[in-house]
């Protein structure tokens, strides 16, 4: 019966010890950007320089030795910042960010409006001389006409 029990915990212990799947590593690699410095930041899931291969196994590693997905992705976090997260958490709204583009729109639309102000007044014909004297000449022939 001893050597039952002994078997039993044997194999209770073999089978909890198991090799992680592709899709267990792949799916922790995604959360994660490569920090070879030659791949633009690209997740280690589809990443096919040596520095992704190596971590990816070092995540299987990880995931192999009983550690579950969010525990090997705060062991990389702890590691290398929150710069190796592939979205990292918001901390808050960044209101500057969100009315930034929407000023510069404004300001643009401003902007635009007095240049093509500007351009239509210079357009405009200004009176001349010619135009003064006939209104001129205009006021006083209708200055005559009321005195008769």
């Amino acid at each position: 019966m001893r050597i039952g029990g002994v078997l039993f915990l044997l194999a209770i212990s073999v089978a909890s010890v198991r090799a992680a799947s592709p899709e267990a590593i792949k799916e922790v690699a995604a959360e994660l950007v490569c920090l070879c410095g030659d791949c633009a930041r690209e997740s280690l899931a589809t990443c096919l320089c040596g520095f992704a291969t190596q971590q990816r196994e070092d995540i299987g590693s990880s995931l192999d030795g009983g550690k579950t997905a969010q525990e090997t992705i705060d062991k990389y976090v702890s590691e290398y910042g929150q710069m190796v997260l592939a979205s990292p958490p918001a901390e808050g709204v960044n209101l500057l960010a969100w009315i930034t583009p929407f000023a510069a729109l404004i300001f643009g639309v401003f902007l635009i409006r007095s240049i093509l102000r500007n351009r239509m007044q210079e357009a405009s014909p200004t009176p001349t001389v010619e135009t003064a004297q006939r209104d001129r000449l205009q006021r006083e022939l209708e200055r005559f006409d009321e005195d008769d």
